[in-house]
């Protein structure tokens, strides 16, 4: 395994090098690079990290886009058995990311709580099922 802060060491200060070394050490990165295909957040997403109170749906979608943002390219990278093209690896990482995206059944429950002051609270729960044609499903009542 070689690592960056290695590399930046006896490289110095040179950025020009660090890239022609890398290139050089990690064909893969280069390659993945010349034709990547970035997932888009959507547009009604955008201001979830920064929006005071957002919803909690718009919360759990924004933050499947963002995985989905960062795992891509290792998914594709991990992609073993198949003599497909790095393209087509990354059309079919897709594809099943967006596959398992939609939510199958959301589950909503509402129940009252008296507490030890003598207040009632209403608690209200969800769960959310996806990918039910892989049972059973997992999940926890959040």
């Amino acid at each position: 395994m070689f690592h960056l802060k290695t590399v930046v060491r006896t490289v110095g200060s040179g950025k020009s090098d660090f890239n022609r070394i890398l290139k050089s050490s990690c064909p893969a990165i280069t390659q993945l690079n010349s034709i990547r295909l970035v997932h888009e957040i959507p547009e009604k997403l955008k201001d979830v990290p920064t929006a005071e109170n957002p919803k909690f749906f718009d919360m759990v979608e924004y933050f499947f886009h963002r995985a989905c943002q960062i795992a891509e390219d290792k998914l594709v990278e991990d992609m073993k058995g198949t003599k497909m093209t790095i393209e087509d690896k990354r059309k079919k990482v897709k594809g099943i990311l967006m596959s398992i995206q939609p939510c199958d059944h959301i589950i909503e429950t509402a129940f009252p709580v008296k507490r030890d002051s003598g207040d009632y609270e209403m608690i209200t729960g969800y769960r959310a099922q996806h990918s039910t044609h892989r049972t059973p499903c997992k999940g926890a009542l959040n």
